[in-house]
């Protein structure tokens, strides 16, 4: 009888803690998911610690990025509320794309993306940039912001098929955020 009872205690206490990891890599794949998806700044360390190696690596090299990030994009000049507002969006879009990708033509490419995308229609905006995209390496992104997009939008099965590519793309925080959409309700914060 104690022999069970302490077999039964250990069955539970690896169940516990097998459940307590999967929490953190949840917790840490939402914490990179917002990150991407809306621009906040990545969360630290100690936050984001039960991600797979590679994409703890990455995470350290984009918040570095993110720590030296200067925008390429002039603000308006005696701009509006709505126009600031719509700069800022802007500046959280290229800061992004500047600190996921340590390439030098990054902060150029980035800058140009998010002056010209369409805030409004970024899903079509996107599809459209992927039919002939002039820099593949971006591909990835761009398919986890449109798939996002989709799902949030209610177009369920599209969004979806956009963040496999997403996730096949081989970035790692890129599959991180992409896996946890797939596995989880969207993260809308528009809604």
């Amino acid at each position: 009888m104690v022999r069970e009872a302490f077999f039964a205690a250990q069955v539970l206490a690896a169940a516990a803690a097998t459940a307590g990891v999967h929490h953190q890599q949840a917790a840490g794949a939402a914490a990179v998911t917002r990150a991407l998806v809306s621009g906040v700044p990545i969360a630290a360390p100690d936050q984001i610690g039960a991600l797979p190696a590679d994409a703890l690596k990455r995470a350290e090299v984009y918040r570095e990025r993110e720590r030296q990030f200067r925008s390429g994009l002039t603000p308006p000049k005696g701009g509006s509320d709505e126009e600031l507002q719509l700069y800022e969006s802007r500046v959280r879009v290229e800061r992004v794309i500047v600190s996921l990708f340590d390439r030098q033509d990054a902060p150029k490419v980035a800058a140009g993306f998010a002056l010209d995308v369409d805030l409004d229609r970024e899903a079509p905006f996107i599809d459209e940039l992927l039919r002939n995209l002039p820099v593949p390496w971006l591909a990835p992104y761009l398919n986890l912001i449109a798939g996002h997009r989709k799902l949030c939008a209610g177009a369920t099965e599209d969004g979806r098929r956009q963040l496999v590519r997403a996730r096949d793309g081989g970035h790692p925080l890129i599959r991180v955020a992409a896996l946890h959409l797939l596995d989880a309700v969207a993260f809308c914060p528009e809604q």
